[in-house]
């Protein structure tokens, strides 16, 4: 007796084929300083060459303020993602940066939330640096990129990124305190049968955090 395949599951078993990539591969960027030590929260990410990236599934990244500090310091999201600032603190905070085509400015009172749309730059990045008007301390980043493929890297120094197809890549790394043009260190590489890449920096990149100021924050306690 001969079976027929069902039509229905003949195309899903087609949705399912296209839905995953035969063959993803697999960019693993090790990043150290000049000493050897790993980069930890080091910004990566990967522009494809030789063809266009995937399409964008938009999604809303969350920025908290809490503790009188920016949360996560810095946040990477994707163009047309959506940015929701949220006042995590018991008293008002005034957002604002004068980053290029990206400025901004207002005001959050408690648990309050504003969302914001991030543009890009001329060179399919954007970097926004932001802080608060009432409390000087206070400061964080936000990197806009063209790409799916970014991460941060982990306390071994590495980053792991999929990318859908083998081929040319313009590797970046970023980091508001790293010391090069643009805060930005790039190089192009081809990727197949999967790669790691070993990535020295040229200077040492040792982060320091912004610290709250106790007493000022004692004298604005008003608001």
């Amino acid at each position: 007796m001969q079976y027929k395949a069902l039509p229905h599951l003949t195309l899903l078993t087609s949705m399912l084929l296209c839905a995953f990539p035969a063959s993803a591969e697999i960019l693993e960027i090790k990043v150290t300083n000049p000493d050897g030590s790993p980069v930890d929260t080091l910004v990566v990410f990967a522009q494809p060459l030789d063809f266009d990236p995937p399409a964008q599934v938009t999604k809303k990244v969350e920025i908290a303020q809490q503790e009188w500090a920016f949360n996560p310091y810095m946040t990477v999201v994707q163009l047309q993602d959506e940015i929701a600032f949220t006042n995590k603190d018991d008293f008002t905070h005034h957002i604002y940066s004068v980053s290029g085509n990206n400025r901004f400015s207002f005001k959050l009172k408690a648990k309050d939330s504003h969302n914001l749309q991030p543009k890009l730059a001329d060179n399919k990045v954007a970097q926004i640096a932001m802080g608060c008007n009432i409390h000087d301390w206070m400061s964080g980043y936000i990197l806009v990129v063209d790409t799916p493929y970014f991460g941060k890297s982990d306390d071994l120094g590495i980053t792991r990124l999929e990318l859908e197809q083998p081929g040319r890549y313009e590797v970046s790394l970023w980091h508001p305190q790293l010391e090069a043009k643009d805060h930005l260190l790039r190089q192009v590489i081809d990727v197949h049968n999967n790669l790691t890449l070993a990535w020295s920096l040229p200077t040492q990149l040792e982060v320091k955090l912004p610290e709250v100021n106790e007493e000022e924050f004692e004298f604005l306690e008003k608001y």
